[in-house]
């Protein structure tokens, strides 16, 4: 049986890393663990969830390193 595929896009696994961490509630552990700043605009958890996105996710994710 023959089947024929005109596109194939790539899907990234941002999706995956994003429930993953959400999943594990990360935001809420580092929310626990550091004190809030003086002047709160993102909290630690909320910047802490992005940048473990930011690391595992993109051209200069760390398991992409020789």
């Amino acid at each position: 049986m023959a089947v024929s595929v005109q596109h194939i896009y790539p899907v990234a696994h941002f999706p995956f890393v994003l429930g993953v961490l959400r999943r594990l509630a990360v935001a809420t552990i580092i929310d626990r663990l550091l004190p809030p700043p003086p002047a709160p605009v993102v909290s630690a958890g909320c910047g802490g969830e992005a940048w473990g996105r930011a690391v595992l996710d993109g051209d200069h994710a760390l398991y992409q390193v020789g």
